[in-house]
């Protein structure tokens, strides 16, 4: 099977590295640009496209990642047994008027040319069959995105991470984990922090990660002493940060369903996120949805969390039986291996 990416690094590439692990399949990987930029020049994505169909050939399946990569490998896709799993349609979702005309004209070629496209959320799936119609509803499959379950931190690993992140008993942490950019929009949860740290004290807000808006973020951190908000970078230890935290932050503009959150929803971490869709799907009753952008909302829901450890607990159990009920990794994996092999029987009958 040949799996193909826009580019390295993100979602996508969490979700494909979880599919390698599919018994009966053999993943090749490729990426059509080598960096997540607009700059991407047209004969460099040109190379990229030929390469997929080169690529292809001897492979029994072609995946394909994004609504984007989708459109720009028909071509392949309509010629030989293909999937696209759209993870989260973040072109769709952020074009209005002519432009959004045209991402849904070619959301439907990719729909008929794809032998099944994957929607991660019910949320996405409803937005799919709202553009491709009701007629498509067979080529188009939810399998919501899942995770291991994670180990309990023990109390010594989390006083360990605390003390190395200098962070004393009394304060309570909030972590965001994810991209700088324009999309996860860093900028709200951090004046968000700043605010309740300047009336009610307290807190802290770590965020790891790396991207275009990071000297922004690192402007805003810079007030209140630095204390409040603390900007981590990139970190390969993950896991360290969140067995450090109380309850985790995600205000994004747009989501498929994330993975950093069922993640942090399986430690235990309480979850604070925005109403992008598939945020409030995920979190259900086990966190607090908060109006994309609202400084205001967030503020008061670290504030809330920050005052209240007994409903920080009951979220905390109510996330981590959620993970555990609607989102494990195993449920996702058997799911999709069924979807393969039903495109597969099909395409040899063909």
């Amino acid at each position: 099977m040949l799996q193909v990416l826009p580019h390295p690094g993100g979602g996508g590439e969490t979700y494909v590295r979880a599919l390698s692990r599919i018994d009966g399949y053999r993943s090749e990987c490729m990426y059509l640009a080598q960096h997540a930029r607009p700059s991407n020049s047209v004969a460099a994505l040109l190379r990229g496209v030929l390469a997929v169909q080169r690529r292809a050939r001897p492979h029994s399946l072609l995946h394909v990642h994004g609504e984007v990569a989708g459109a720009l490998c028909l071509p392949s896709l309509v010629t030989r047994a293909s999937v696209v799993t759209l993870h989260g349609l973040h072109l769709l979702r952020r074009l209005d008027g002519l432009r959004k005309a045209v991402a849904e004209t070619s959301l439907r070629l990719v729909v008929r040319a794809a032998s099944r496209t994957i929607c991660v959320s019910h949320d996405e799936y409803a937005d799919v069959l709202e553009v491709v119609g009701a007629r498509c509803a067979r080529r188009v499959a939810t399998i919501r995105n899942g995770v291991e379950p994670a180990a309990s931190p023990s109390p010594s690993e989390r006083a360990a991470a605390r003390t190395e992140l200098a962070i004393d008993s009394r304060t309570t942490v909030g972590v965001f984990v994810a991209a700088l950019d324009e999309t996860k929009d860093p900028l709200t949860p951090a004046r968000a922090a700043l605010q309740v740290a300047r009336t009610v004290g307290g807190l802290t807000l770590l965020m790891a990660g790396e991207g275009p808006m990071r000297p922004q973020l690192e402007q805003v951190a810079s007030q209140h002493g630095g204390t409040a908000v603390r900007v981590l970078g990139h970190r390969d230890d993950v896991r360290r940060v969140l067995v450090a935290a109380d309850f985790f932050v995600l205000s994004s503009r747009r989501e498929g369903l994330s993975f950093a959150l069922l993640e942090a929803m399986s430690l235990g971490l309480p979850a604070v996120v925005s109403d992008a869709p598939g945020n409030p799907e995920a979190v259900a009753d086990a966190g607090i949805v908060v109006p994309f952008g609202d400084v205001a909302g967030f503020a008061a829901a670290f504030a809330r969390l920050r005052g209240d450890e007994r409903e920080r607990r009951v979220l905390a159990e109510r996330s981590r039986e959620r993970v555990n009920r609607e989102f494990r990794a195993d449920q996702m994996l058997r799911r999709t291996r069924e979807l393969y092999d039903e495109i597969l029987r099909e395409h040899e009958r063909r």
